[in-house]
């Protein structure tokens, strides 16, 4: 007998159901014959076709709602295709392939008047993208929401931008080093983290729909977390051993930001920051030992008419980040202009500039599948490419030219094409 496990049972069983209610209305054709032949009178049709409805419509309810508050429940997903061609000026193998960015299955549902669970998963990564739980309200005349769980924090205005949004296919090297895993030289500085998340201010503001101001702050564990297995430990992992205990020190986080209109467009701007206890030292075995990390980033973003100019700058105080005598102080920005010549067609470029103050940096820390041997302390980027929008954002085609170079210790030159196909339901 094949055995599934018991979250591909739960999909299957999730598809049949919402299949009840199709095959329920396609019945109604087997009625109206029988009715033509005198087997039923209309209006036994019309008790059957009722009680078919009920059926169907309680088999579904029962599927998908756990509780009885339960009124709405919303499926998404995000498939990404990519293709990188990269090769660098040193003794490595080209990069020449096609793989699977992302392959995310989300579901949000909400319960009673002021709570909704929301969650997505990443099939590609293996992880969980978002798993929180929310309320949203008002404090007097102003709206809030609280999150609880697993979600971005508000640091990196290109990090918390949706990865289906991005008009340069993947996120600059700048975003990249500070957000991304502590690898010894990178940071892990924002995005993913376990905690609670306050948000205030005009919603619509925040999605650049409307003017007025924002804001937000979050206490969270300090620590990344990059796997599903890091998100549900219960925190035996950190209270013993030499250096996780810690990690039990919570993270701060604050941002605040404005949305202003023009006639023709709109401008925002924004500024964010993190205090990280003991993420601090010197590369990846130091975390836990007592040093700290500081982020702050500022952003702006621009649209008049089809153009658009966005970027951001980031910068960060790490104590002992170089050695066990001296911090580091890395920064770098991003600059991206683009312009939709057509309703279809965008063109995008960006430049980004890295300095690792002493961290060390290598074209793969900031250039997503580069090949990459020699480290750094200087990496900078130019990207140029286009978009062509299918339908709007949910299916688009991007191509793009990449050219990642270090220096300052060490040079290393990367370079070629990118391209990304996506479908957004």
């Amino acid at each position: 007998m094949l055995k599934l496990p018991s979250f591909w049972r739960a999909l299957l069983g999730a598809a049949f159901f919402a299949a009840v209610p199709a095959l329920a209305q396609d019945s109604g054709a087997l009625l109206d014959v029988l009715v033509r032949k005198g087997v039923l009178t209309a209006q036994e049709a019309e008790n059957v076709r009722a009680e078919l409805a009920r059926d169907s419509a309680a088999a579904v309810v029962g599927s998908v709602s756990g509780g009885k508050s339960t009124h709405s429940v919303a499926l998404s997903g995000r498939l990404q295709l990519q293709y990188a061609g990269l090769s660098t000026d040193q003794q490595l193998p080209a990069v020449n392939q096609f793989f699977l960015r992302r392959v995310y299955l989300g579901v949000r549902a909400g319960v009673g008047p002021s709570w909704t669970a929301d969650f997505n998963y990443d099939f590609a990564g293996g992880n969980f993208d978002k798993a929180f739980m929310e309320w949203s309200g008002y404090v007097g005349d102003a709206p809030l929401t609280l999150d609880f769980g697993l979600r971005k924090v508000n640091l990196g205005y290109e990090e918390y931008t949706s990865s289906g949004s991005l008009k340069a296919i993947e996120r600059s090297p700048v975003t990249r080093y500070f957000a991304e895993p502590n690898n010894g030289r990178r940071l892990g500085a924002a995005s993913y983290r376990i905690g609670a998340f306050l948000e205030g201010g005009s919603l619509d503001a925040r999605k650049g729909k409307s003017e007025g101001f924002f804001y937000g702050a979050a206490i969270t564990n300090p620590q990344r977390t990059e796997t599903t297995l890091d998100a549900t430990f219960d925190g035996a992992k950190f209270s013993s051993g030499t250096n996780y205990q810690n990690f039990n020190h919570p993270a701060f986080w604050a941002n605040l930001g404005y949305t202003g209109l023009l006639s023709g467009g709109r401008y925002q701007f924004g500024a964010a920051a993190g205090s990280l206890p003991d993420q601090g030292g010197p590369g990846s075995a130091n975390l836990g030992k007592g040093y700290d990390l500081t982020v702050y980033s500022v952003f702006g973003d621009l649209t008049l008419g089809r153009f658009n100019l966005a970027g951001e700058y980031l910068a960060g105080e790490v104590d002992a980040g170089v050695n066990t005598i001296r911090d580091a102080r890395p920064a770098g920005y991003w600059v991206q202009p683009s312009f939709l010549f057509t309703e279809k067609i965008e063109g995008v470029a960006r430049y980004s500039s890295v300095d690792a103050d002493g961290r060390g940096i290598r074209a793969s820390d900031g250039v997503r599948s580069a090949p990459a041997v020699r480290t750094g302390q200087r990496l900078e980027e130019l990207y140029l490419g286009f978009n062509y929008y299918f339908v709007n954002q949910d299916v688009k085609l991007q191509v793009g030219y990449v050219q990642g170079k270090t220096s300052d210790g060490a040079s290393e030159k990367v370079s070629g094409v990118r391209s990304q196909l996506q479908v957004n339901f």
